[in-house]
């Protein structure tokens, strides 16, 4: 019994074991989950799926051979890879398929296949025309997307196909393995998968299988708008978006619209994801967009986005490539889109199907994932109905059971009752049950070790705010071990100084109104934003009350406060009477019989003696030697302390050897184990979701404060245990923080696997043939890139200025090297010299306020129009453009390489012209050009950037075209 109660006691050995290996081992598991995708699945499952790893690889490999933007001749070389790949897959498994138009009986047909090339160049096709942000944009673009209908055994109209999609277009500066060609891919395979004849183990879905490759997703979602055009975007009420934010890791669920779509990724193996990505969309914290939000809002449908999202360093650059991926990382999309969308086209209900032809309605979901395996989806209303009740009943119990100890006698809390009758003035044992002591040491700890960690975030901003953007994790050990360092020796230093044995409780009681607090946070937060972010607070709420409620009940075991005998051992041993003895009368000389009745009564006491001599045996005092009275007995200098018990922890007050040993162990499983996953993993997703963000923009002292306030609430499950940890454990722990300390001040922020993104853009004036070449990046560091490190720039000028198109960067431009995205003229004449050919134009003015411009450009198919002024009406292609009057731009895309458009415009009638005379640019012509794959020969200048970056940097592009050439005129 004894070396039970050993171990489970609430002593430093035991605690300090069971804390470390809790933490370490936790916090090693999300670690591995967050950095390592999971194994590719052994031939068996491939073969139960009918896909092929290897096969995917190889596709992959191929399509990131070139960047592949939608203005780019090897664009058109991917798509048509995939079209040969796609009916490569259909002639193998023996499907039919039906050209490149609906056919009036094919929605029904049992086992057929429709294959739609959708804006095959020269014919027509799904072509779109719509506003931007700002309402001062308007957009047309005509769509080359492939459409694969897989038809279910029901026709669409009883039941609704399924969608999935993946955009098949790169941008110009990166080769697009995981943006977006590990979706297109595992496509391919889906395709594969769900076309097989029975024979070879394939099943006939009941819904049917819309697989849509679209192409222009990277210039404002473009290919997703031409979808919305076609007559089969019509058929879907559900989908499934596949995308890449990042360059490689795991796929995470991005967002869902509902709990009711949410619960078919369930069925996923390796299901990853929460709602806080969710939600960080919805609020308008990550302004990048998907498909997802076209599919939504323009075609009213319900579904999933799962994207990859780290490291971000490296997207929509050179090393989203297949080298920087994995197979790892293809088969945890492949497979767990497999299983979803298995799931999807299997549901026979009408959730998706109302009677009024639409998508219906669903219900606002929150998810998370439990290491990577478990897959917890819950409606948010569900949420908001725990939270209101666990705001209220846990109140309300706390309230009452406080009431019924204070009623019994019990409440050692709050209390400094006194012993009645007190003991000896002479004596130094306490005189109360000191119920307060310790009351303000979590507050106390809580405040400086958490300002500690804010004043460290602010610290490292000052001097070193991009560290974390190869570094995360240097910071976060930083974070931790500065909360922790600070609160342990306020916590610890407090028990040795005043020990007492309400430390734990308090800590418990304190830190569920600080709790009690966030959860009120939540409630609002659901009731007026539907954000369901806040799920995770609910557990750390609830083990928190648990263990303080159990900190109460504790108090059962104790004896009344006014029952307290108090024993005085001095010269004779004599009893000090209880207040009971007083009210009965008893004769005060009566010798104790519990001291008569042990063996050593009539030894002396020491220090060293029991406080408590039995379970029911009373407080008593031992006489202490004072030298400055000799050695006499009690009147000649002896003073009376308090006797020490085995089952009484150091100095702690006496009562307390009557409170159960082991209920802390109870208490550290109900708030530590799972409220470190659930907030690690929040944390985890953060870290890697902002710590990259600064190439941006963002600003990184938010950044750091996110990370320093899930410092704090990893930490705060420990704060009760806290004071109990062993010096060593610290010691450890401030050797770290004193070497991340250092490291976060003075280390270089970036790394050559953690580069610093720099943005790209040239452009040139046609008409004076004039070019600048411009670099936007972080404050910082741009303009000592440009002054330090690129060749053209050194002893000339150059101009640095507050960026206009992303806000927090900064602009070096200077005039560069003369790009040759044009071919040579038949003339001869060097393209860097004469730019006269590479925009043609054309403009027929009518006298009431319109004009016609006709334009095109030489090797693109991307153009746009700029307007001083706005238009009065929407300007024409062909046929009129409804709903879009007040333009300032215009951007143009075509199918087809230097076609052009002729466009019909029209201003106010009667406006002043002498002003637009004065400002000579009524009307700016600019034309694109995106293929970055010949840069030494067409673009010398990014040519020139890419090969002279510094190791630590990594150029990406600014806009839709790497270079812009543009002609200003009158109209």
């Amino acid at each position: 019994m004894t070396r039970v109660k050993s171990i489970l006691g609430f002593n430093p050995l035991s605690v300090t074991l069971l804390a470390v290996i809790t933490y370490v081992s936790l916090f090693s598991a999300l670690l591995y989950i967050d950095r390592q995708p999971p194994a590719v699945a052994k031939k068996g499952e491939l073969d139960y799926w009918g896909v092929d790893i290897e096969e995917a690889w190889s596709d992959l490999e191929v399509l990131t051979r070139e960047f592949h933007p939608y203005n780019s001749r090897p664009n058109d070389d991917v798509r048509a890879y995939l079209l040969e790949r796609i009916q490569e897959i259909l002639s193998r498994n023996g499907v039919a398929g039906f050209g490149n138009e609906l056919h009036s009986s094919g929605y029904g047909y049992s086992g057929t296949v429709d294959l739609f090339d959708d804006g095959i160049p020269g014919k027509p096709g799904s072509n779109v025309t719509f506003v931007g942000a700002g309402q001062d944009l308007t957009v047309y673009f005509e769509g080359t997307n492939i459409i694969v209908y897989i038809h279910g055994e029901l026709p669409a109209n009883e039941l609704s196909p399924v969608l999935v999609s993946a955009h098949y277009d790169s941008v110009s500066t990166g080769y697009g393995a995981t943006d977006d060609g590990t979706a297109v891919v595992s496509i391919l395979q889906i395709i594969k998968s769900f076309t097989r004849p029975e024979s070879q183990g394939g099943k006939r879905l009941k819904r049917g299988l819309v697989v849509l490759l679209n192409n222009g997703e990277e210039d404002y979602l473009n290919g997703a708008r031409a979808f919305a055009m076609h007559p089969v975007a019509k058929l879907p009420h559900s989908f499934l978006n596949l995308e890449g934010a990042g360059a490689g890791g795991r796929a995470t669920l991005f967002r869902s619209t509902d709990a009711e779509v949410t619960k078919y990724y369930k069925k996923a193996k390796r299901p990853f994801g929460t709602i806080v990505s969710g939600d960080g969309f919805k609020a308008g914290l990550i302004r990048s967009g998907t498909d997802y939000t076209v599919f939504v809002e323009n075609l009213g449908m319900r579904g999933l986005d799962v994207a990859f999202y780290q490291p971000r360093s490296r997207y929509h650059t050179t090393e989203d490539d297949a080298r920087h991926s994995s197979k790892r990382s293809l088969w945890h999309m492949l497979g767990g889109s497999l299983a979803t969308l298995r799931a999807m086209t299997s549901d026979t209900g009408k959730v998706f199907d109302s009677p009024n032809g639409s998508a219906g309605e669903g219900h606002d979901a929150v998810w998370f994932d439990l290491f990577g395996r478990a897959f917890p989806v819950l409606h948010l209303h569900t949420i908001f109905a725990i939270t209101i009740t666990l705001i209220v009943v846990p109140f309300v119990v706390m309230v009452v059971a406080m009431w019924a100890l204070g009623h019994s006698d019990k409440l050692y809390f709050f209390s400094n009752t006194a012993y009645t009758p007190p003991p000896p003035e002479d004596s130094i044992a306490s005189r109360t049950t000191q119920g307060w002591r310790g009351v303000l040491r979590f507050p106390v700890a809580f405040v400086a070790a958490s300002a500690s960690v804010v004043g460290m975030a602010f610290l490292i901003h000052k001097f070193n705010p991009m560290v974390v953007y190869s570094s995360q994790y240097s910071v976060w050990i930083c974070f931790l071990s500065t909360w922790w360092i600070i609160a342990w020796v306020i916590l610890r230093g407090a028990d040795a100084v005043r020990p007492t044995a309400l430390a734990r409780g308090y800590g418990f009681l304190e830190q569920w109104l600080l709790w009690l607090l966030a959860m009120i946070g939540v409630a609002v937060t659901i009731g007026e934003s539907h954000l369901g972010s806040g799920y995770w607070v609910l557990v750390f709420y609830s083990g928190i009350f648990i263990s303080a409620f159990i900190s109460l009940l504790e108090m059962t075991a104790l004896q009344r406060k006014s029952e307290i005998k108090i024993v005085v051992s001095g010269g004779g041993d004599q009893t000090y009477p209880s207040e009971e003895h007083f009210q009965t009368g008893a004769s005060e000389n009566v010798s104790n019989p519990v001291v008569n009745e042990d063996d050593d009564a009539n030894e002396h006491a020491t220090e060293e003696t029991p406080l408590f001599r039995g379970p029911n045996r009373p407080l008593s005092f031992a006489p202490h030697r004072n030298p400055r009275f000799g050695n006499g007995d009690h009147e000649s200098g002896d003073i009376l302390v308090e006797e020490k018990d085995e089952a009484v922890y150091g100095g702690e007050q006496g009562w307390s050897k009557d409170l159960p040993s082991w209920t802390w162990v109870l208490q550290f499983l109900m708030t530590v184990p799972l409220q470190l996953v659930l907030a690690g993993s929040v944390a985890l997703l953060m870290g890697n979701a902002l710590a990259q963000t600064g190439a941006d923009g963002s600003s990184m002292l938010t950044v750091l404060l996110g990370f320093g306030t899930f410092s704090i609430i990893l930490l705060l499950p420990l704060a009760p245990f806290l004071h109990r940890i062993t010096y060593h454990v610290t010691l450890f722990i401030f050797v770290i923080f004193v070497g991340t300390s250092i490291y976060n001040l003075v280390a270089f922020p970036f790394s050559p696997d953690a580069r610093l993104k720099v943005y790209f853009q040239q452009t040139v004036d046609l008409q004076t043939g004039e070019n600048n070449v411009h670099l936007v990046g972080h404050p910082d560091y741009v303009d000592r890139i440009v002054s330090e490190y690129i060749p053209s720039v050194k002893g000339k000028a150059y101009l640095c200025q507050a960026d206009k198109l992303k806000p927090g960067l900064r602009r070096c431009s200077w005039k560069g090297i003369a790009p040759r995205v044009v071919p040579q003229a038949p003339s001869g004449v060097p393209p860097e010299h004469d730019f006269s050919d590479w925009i043609s134009y054309n403009v027929t003015k009518t006298g009431d306020g319109k004009a016609t411009i006709t334009l095109g450009g030489r090797n693109t198919r991307a153009c746009k129009l700029l307007f001083n002024k706005p238009l009065a009406k929407s300007p024409t292609l062909g046929d009129p453009i409804p709903g879009f009057p007040n333009t300032r731009e215009l951007r143009l895309w075509s199918r087809d390489w230097e076609r052009g458009w002729s466009v019909e415009l029209t201003w106010e009638k009667g406006e002043d012209r002498r002003e637009d005379e004065k400002s000579n640019s009524r009307v700016i012509v600019v034309c694109l050009w995106s293929d970055g794959n010949k840069v030494s020969d067409e673009i010398p200048a990014l040519h020139e950037i890419r090969r002279y970056l510094p190791v630590w940097a990594i150029a990406s592009k600014l806009a839709d075209g790497l270079v812009e050439g543009s002609v200003p005129f009158m109209i």
